[in-house]
């Protein structure tokens, strides 16, 4: 059937993509643009291409999605997905790939190739002369202003993310890494706290360690019992298991009994937490993620013993006590990846924090609760607003002030791959602590599928 119309050619086109023909779907796109298309059939067709294009070339994907962005300059998604692109860019190897090209996409990923590659002031004349050329592009002010906050040039970034903020919000506008804000923050009054109840099993008070963990009802139901299961198994750790549930349905309650008349009633602490997210519409995930921060200075001050916080969709592979002592004289222990500091969100890890009950730790957990409080109150729910806040604090909440001691964990904790056959057991790194889908960027399998750990990688062999 002749394609005679630009309707036939996106349908086609479309439906190849469904079928998984990519190189025809691809093809058909660039016809339709070929022949002029323009409005819905043009933005379509870039849409698809930056699609079908990002696994192979990141560079032709971020084309099709500026052009895509262009059309539509106020689809928040279609400015996502660009800025998305235009971050992750330029490898440190790229660098002569992108030498010389002078349009939008090809300064930023050259900007960040020269970042990456330890040329941090061609990077920044590289981004200078991107925004000069390309001025309504947002995300080339918010690379800037992290290069700006990775050398401590701390009030100069602030102010690259306060203009980046009023062009297009995002992250950029939960980011603000000047000393006097955060200071204003530390000074002013004590943030709410939340409505919650906290019941406590009668041994949990004689272990020497909790273990938190908060998450909604669905997270509740889907990973609970995975990360229960590889605490009290595998991480050879003696410990309370505090679970933080907000708006807990019967369901969720449900499966907190169920572990605790497995484990042991007497080692589970259960925080619930009501509360109307109704507001925050598709944002309430940054709240599950948020609320836990907003009662661990509390806890803390509460439970006078060093806490283990982790991401619920986490498994404990292995004995986890090596990993606690190299942390055992500081503050806190944190993970951190010097190659993801083009965003300083990624400078410091959320998703497994060892803290120690000490004064120090403590001031920095208030101001870290400040910080996601003060952005909270003003209708800011953007996700990342707790990795936003460790970055800030860590980098200029303590002017003045003793900065806590920090254990930086490197980001090989994590298991980067995991085996698993189909009653549930699975392999994984031999070096590793934990596992988890997030932090691994999606994982071949849902945790709640790993049943038992069978031993490593190295051994399943070939077949």
């Amino acid at each position: 059937m002749p394609l005679s119309t630009p309707d036939a050619t996106l349908q086609a086109a479309l439906d190849a993509e469904r079928t998984g023909d990519r190189e025809n779907a691809g093809a058909l796109c660039r016809r339709l643009l070929g022949q002029g298309s323009t409005g819905r059939h043009a933005l379509a067709a870039h849409d698809m291409l930056a699609r079908l294009l990002v696994g192979q070339d990141m560079a032709a994907a971020a084309d099709h999605a500026l052009s895509a962005w262009r059309i539509t300059p106020a689809d928040p998604t279609r400015r996502s997905n660009l800025w998305q692109l235009l971050t992750h860019l330029g490898e440190a190897g790229d660098v002569a790939r992108f030498q010389g090209r002078r349009d939008c996409v090809g300064l930023v990923a050259l900007g960040n190739a020269l970042r990456r590659d330890g040329q941090a002031l061609r990077a920044e004349r590289t981004y200078r002369r991107a925004l000069e050329l390309f001025p309504e592009m947002p995300v080339t002010l918010s690379r800037l202003a992290c290069l700006c906050a990775e050398q401590h040039r701390l009030e100069e970034a602030d102010a690259l993310f306060l203009q980046a903020a009023e062009r297009h919000g995002g992250r950029d506008a939960v980011t603000r890494t000047a000393p006097t804000f955060l200071a204003s923050l530390r000074e002013g009054p004590a943030p709410a706290g939340i409505r919650a109840t906290l019941a406590e099993g009668a041994g949990s008070a004689d272990r020497p360690l909790v273990v938190y963990a908060s998450c909604d009802a669905v997270y509740a139901r889907k990973f609970l019992p995975t990360l229960v299961r590889s605490i009290v198994e595998d991480s050879g750790l003696d410990c309370a298991i505090a679970l933080h549930l907000i708006n807990p349905d019967a369901e969720a309650e449900a499966t907190v009994a169920s572990l605790a008349a497995t484990h042991g009633a007497g080692r589970f602490i259960v925080l619930r937490e009501t509360i109307d997210l109704t507001p925050l519409g598709d944002n309430a995930k940054t709240y599950y993620a948020c609320s836990r921060f907003l009662v661990l200075p509390d806890l803390l001050a509460h439970w006078r013993r060093p806490v283990l916080m982790l991401d619920v969709d986490l498994l404990a592979i292995r004995d986890l006590n090596p990993l606690l002592a190299t942390s055992a004289h500081s503050d806190l222990g944190v993970m951190s990846h010097a190659l993801k500091r083009l965003d300083i969100w990624s400078l410091l890890y959320a998703d497994v924090l060892h803290i120690r009950p000490t004064m120090e730790a403590w001031r920095f957990l208030d101001l870290t609760r400040r910080y996601i409080r003060h952005f909270l109150d003003r209708g800011l729910p953007v996700w990342f607003l707790d990795q936003a806040a460790l970055a800030a604090v860590h980098l200029a909440g303590f002017a003045g002030h003793a900065a806590p001691r920090l254990t930086i964990y490197p980001v090989d904790i994590h298991s980067s791959t995991v085996m698993v056959d189909g009653e549930g057991r699975y392999w994984t790194n031999d070096s590793a602590y934990f596992y988890s889908v997030r932090a691994t960027g999606g994982g071949q399998h849902a945790v709640h599928r790993l049943k038992h750990r069978a031993g490593t990688t190295a051994d399943v062999t070939q077949g």
